[in-house]
């Protein structure tokens, strides 16, 4: 649920690269197509991503978790918002 005035999506990445791909995807408020690539990152670094939820909407992702152990960053990726609107997935394989 997006209770913001802002759009704003949501991006798991691979393990330890929330970093990396947050800063490739500071670099998409320059570039042209960024708003139609819902400024996700054309990276093998990000594993599962929704479009840009708009203000008061909401949106539902279904997808396979990793199968390797690890934690997994996810982080909104709408320019300026991966360094505070981020979490983790913890995955913990044959447990």
């Amino acid at each position: 649920d997006n209770r913001d005035v802002l759009p704003h999506n949501w991006v798991l990445v691979a393990a330890d690269r929330a970093a990396q791909v947050g800063a490739l995807a500071d670099l998409l408020i320059s570039a042209p197509d960024s708003l139609a690539r819902h400024y996700v990152p054309d990276t093998p670094d990000v594993l599962v991503w929704t479009d840009l939820v708009a203000p008061q909407g909401t949106c539902t992702v279904h997808f396979d978790a990793p199968t390797a152990s690890g934690d997994y960053p996810y982080l909104c990726t709408f320019p300026g918002h991966w360094g505070v609107m981020r979490g983790v997935l913890r995955v913990r394989a044959g447990g």
